[in-house]
Order: structure tokens, then sequence, then C-alpha cells
């Protein structure tokens, strides 16, 4: 019966745009991007789900795609009737999103990309997007690793030792794509909207990092000193994970270590009574110069371990790279670690 006053509706029919109507039952429809897509025209609370263009109305299901579940569409049925929408709770890379549209399933993901049938393959028409600042990066962890806090633009800059044009900047930004939302009105705070689309988000924009890294074997590693010269060894990573009490990996050979200096990496392993080593290697050190570790750090079982947020993103640096780091933030969810 819906379906059918939608085709009666003259006012939707008679343009050449394609109508995303999404059904009240399905919870954060901004977080598609949908709106985004050249051509489309987005409905929400609608009874039902069902996608017009052409002069065709379809019915639509909408599925929530896990991180997790995300490394597998290649394998997913393609709908019998209607059409698919498959909300992504990752970063699509171009291979899957292409394999996607090749198959005719709508999809969007957890940066904004988004297609759906009869709309322009998006390789022609997605920007490349603009990578964030490493002053901006650290601004946004405080945000994903404290979704609950309201964060003024003088707070969060105070906090993240940025600029208060980089705290703007970056608000604005978080604003534009839903992933944040005013928590007042006019210049109040805000805080966060799609925890989970903000933090795979903030990993997507963060894993282009080439860190300065040094390759070590260090015996007795479970005794290894919490600071050296005053300076603290922050464990992230896998390691970091395990601490927290979300393993997402069975065993570790190369603990990450992230170290607030930069200058000097060179020299600590000897310091720390290990040695410099590619083979046999135990340990990675890594250069915190920009204080992504280091902002948020605290003690956990008497060692440094990192944020979250900075732990989600040093995990694609690891072995199992991009899977561990989904699965983690899955077992993160919305919480608060």
């Amino acid at each position: 019966m819906y379906l059918s006053s939608l085709i009666e509706h003259g006012s939707i029919m008679r343009t050449m745009r394609i109508t995303v109507v999404i059904a009240e039952n399905i919870e954060d429809p901004w977080r598609t991007g949908l709106e985004s897509v050249p051509t489309v025209e987005l409905l929400l609370q609608a009874p039902a789900s069902a996608l017009l263009s052409e002069g065709a109305v379809r019915s639509l299901e909408v599925r929530r795609i896990t991180g997790r579940d995300a490394q597998h569409l290649d394998e997913l049925a393609e709908p019998t009737a209607g059409a698919l929408l498959l909300v992504v709770e990752a970063v699509l890379d171009d291979a899957s999103a292409m394999g996607l549209e090749d198959r005719g399933i709508a999809y969007a993901d957890a940066a904004g990309r988004a297609w759906v049938p009869g709309a322009p393959r998006s390789a022609s028409v997605q920007p490349k997007r603009r990578r964030m600042r490493t002053s901006s990066i650290r601004a946004a962890q405080l945000i994903a690793d404290h979704p609950d806090t309201t964060w003024t633009e003088p707070m969060l800059a105070k906090q993240a030792r940025v600029s208060s044009g980089t705290a703007h900047n970056l608000v604005r930004d978080l604003l534009s794509s839903n992933l944040v939302q005013r928590d007042g009105e006019g210049t109040a705070g805000v805080r966060s909207r799609d925890t989970r689309g903000l933090r795979r988000w903030l990993v997507a924009q963060a894993r282009g990092e080439q860190p300065y890294m040094v390759s070590c074997y260090i015996p007795d590693v479970e005794d290894l000193v919490v600071e050296i010269d005053g300076v603290p060894l922050i464990r992230s990573g896998a390691e970091g994970a395990r601490l927290l009490g979300v393993p997402v990996v069975s065993s570790i050979q190369r603990r990450l270590i992230r170290v607030p200096v930069s200058s000097g990496l060179e020299d600590l392993p000897a310091r720390l009574g290990g040695l410099r080593t590619a083979v046999g290697a135990n340990v990675v050190l890594v250069a915190d110069r920009d204080r992504f570790a280091a902002s948020g750090a605290r003690l956990v079982h008497g060692v440094w371990v990192a944020p979250p947020s900075r732990i989600a993103t040093d995990l694609t640096m690891e072995p199992r790279g991009d899977a561990a780091s989904s699965v983690f933030l899955d077992l993160w969810g919305e919480g608060v670690l």
C-alpha cells in the first residue's frame, strides 16, 4: 500500500532524481551519507524503505554490516527481490566499492562514501578526501575516546594542544560529516553523534602516518621499565589492546611501544639492555613525535598504555593489520575503555 502511494505521488515521480526512502525504524540514517550522492534525494521517517528511480519503485532492505563482516562483502548473496542498501561500519576500499556497484548493491560507509543504483559511479564523482593534519588527529582522538563529553572549541584546543583555528576546522568537518552534533544552540559544544563511525573515520584518516621505528630485541621484556629518564614507554597496538582487556590476536611477537621523543631513538635499545635487530626482534619502538599516544596515555597494570583510538590506528601497522583493528573497533563498540 505504501509503495503504491509513492508511485501515485506525482511530485516525486516527475523528477529524474533517485529517491531513497528510509523507514522510521532504521537507526541513524544520517550516517549513510546518501544525501551527498549526486542526483539522490533522501526521505526519512517513512513507513517502509524503498528505492524510486526511472518511474519504478522497489522495496529496499537496509542491512547493517559490521567492520568484521565488511571483509567478506564479495560473499553476500544478491537480493532476490527489491533492492539492498548496506550501511557499512568500516571504510570501503576502492575495490570493494566497485564490486558492490558492479552488482547493483547500494552502500554507504563510515567515511561518508555512498552509491545507489542509477547514480553516477563513485569513482567519477568521489573527490579525494583531504587528509587531516597531525594536530587535528590529536584533537579528534579526544572526541573518539570520550564520546560522552561535550567539547567546546576552546576546551578541545587546550586539551589537544592545538590552535583555535584547528579546533574550529575539525568541529566544522565533523559536523558536516554528521559524526558529531551540537549539544545545545549556537556555539554550544559538540559531542559524538555516531561513535562507531567517528572512530573508523579517524583510523582511516590517521593510518597514512609513516613514523620512525626501530626493531630490537630486549631480554626480559615482561620486566621492561615503565619510563626511562622521565620519558614514558607507552604500549600500543596489540599489546595495548591486551592490557585494556580487549585482546585481538592470539600471540604478540613484537610489542609496539611508542616513545614521545623527537630524537635519540637509535640509542634506546642499548639503554634498555637490548640491541637493535630485525631478526628475532620482540619490540618495535615508535617515535611518538606528535604525541598521538602520549596525549591521553594512562597507567594500566603499572605500565603506560596509549588511548584506545591510537591503539586502533597502530594495529594497522602490525600483523593482521586492518582485520585486527576492525575487531578491536567492534569490541570497543560505543563505550569507553
